[in-house]
Parts: structure tokens; C-alpha cells; sequence
């Protein structure tokens, strides 16, 4: 019984310093709270007019000293203001070439293709053949699908991918 009276007071008396700890702290942060002007007390109100806010100033340049716009010195590099529709690399690829016609083989599917250039060279193709620096990627009962690798402006290969259906 004699451990546990001793175990309440050494208890009681941690709570004590931990209370006393904290109104000090708090006491240290008031004080310099109000020293830095934080707090103001409350002084009685003079008899008079309301004081008056001041007015607001904005600063503007004058007429003659206003900015001219800024323009973009590309020096050979992508704008970045420019529209991307307008960039040569993203345009859709021209492939030169009318699908005619598509068979089926026992195995796969043949097409039928011409040139659109003004010589009207014919082809029979089939998937992975090369036909004017375009792979035949897919060939399928209505279309055909190009494969054409191009480079960007800065110079990265880019492949793209391009639809002719059967037609003009």
C-alpha cells in the first residue's frame, strides 16, 4: 500500500510541473505578443470626427513609357504560341496511293491499289509489303491500313498510321 500512496504523489506531482510548464509557455507567447504590438490595449476614445481612410493608389505607367509587346524569338526551335494544327510534323501523312479493290485469299486478303500520281502504277499487295515508303500494316474487307515513318522537326522518328478505304 505504501508503493502505491508513493506512485499517486510522484503522479500528482508530474501533473503539477506539466500545468505549471504550460502557463509559463503561454505567459512567454502573451508577453511577447503584446511586445511586438500584437495585442493594443484598449484606450478610452477621443471626442472628435472619425478619422479618415486614406486613399487608395494605383501605380500605372505612363503613356509614353507603356511596354511594347513581346515577341517570340523561335531561333529554330518549335514555337510554342503557335496553333499545332498549323505545324507541319502533326499533319496527316499523304500516302499517294487509291485502294481499288480487296480480295480474300485462302489466307488472308489481297488489294487492289493505284498510284494517284499522274504514272497510274497498279499494285497487288498484301500485309507487310512496301509499297512508296508505306507498310501495309492491315488489309481488311473495307480498307487498308498504311504504315508511314517520318521524322518531326527536331529530328525523332515518328510513325503514323493511315486509313484508305475502298474508292476515290
Amino acid at each position: 500500500m505504501n508503493w502505491l500512496k508513493r506512485a499517486l504523489k510522484v503522479a500528482a506531482l508530474r501533473i503539477v510541473l506539466r500545468v505549471i510548464g504550460l502557463v509559463l509557455a503561454l505567459g512567454a507567447a502573451l508577453f511577447s505578443i503584446y511586445k511586438r504590438g500584437g495585442i493594443v490595449p484598449q484606450v478610452s476614445t477621443p471626442v472628435g470626427p472619425p478619422p479618415v481612410a486614406p486613399a487608395v493608389v494605383i501605380a500605372t505607367l505612363p503613356p509614353e513609357e507603356q511596354r511594347t509587346p513581346v515577341e517570340y524569338q523561335s531561333r529554330a526551335r518549335r514555337d510554342p504560341f503557335r496553333q499545332s494544327s498549323q505545324e507541319p510534323w502533326l499533319k496527316e501523312p499523304e500516302v499517294n496511293l487509291k485502294v481499288t479493290g480487296i480480295v480474300r485469299g485462302p489466307r488472308f486478303y489481297y488489294a487492289f491499289i493505284e498510284s494517284a500520281l499522274p504514272d497510274g502504277k497498279g499494285y497487288v499487295i498484301r500485309e507487310n509489303d512496301v509499297v512508296d515508303s508505306a507498310r501495309v500494316l492491315k488489309i481488311t474487307k473495307q480498307d487498308v491500313i498504311f504504315e508511314v515513318k517520318t521524322k518531326s522537326a527536331e529530328g525523332k522518328p515518328l510513325t503514323r498510321y493511315v486509313r484508305k478505304a475502298i474508292g476515290p
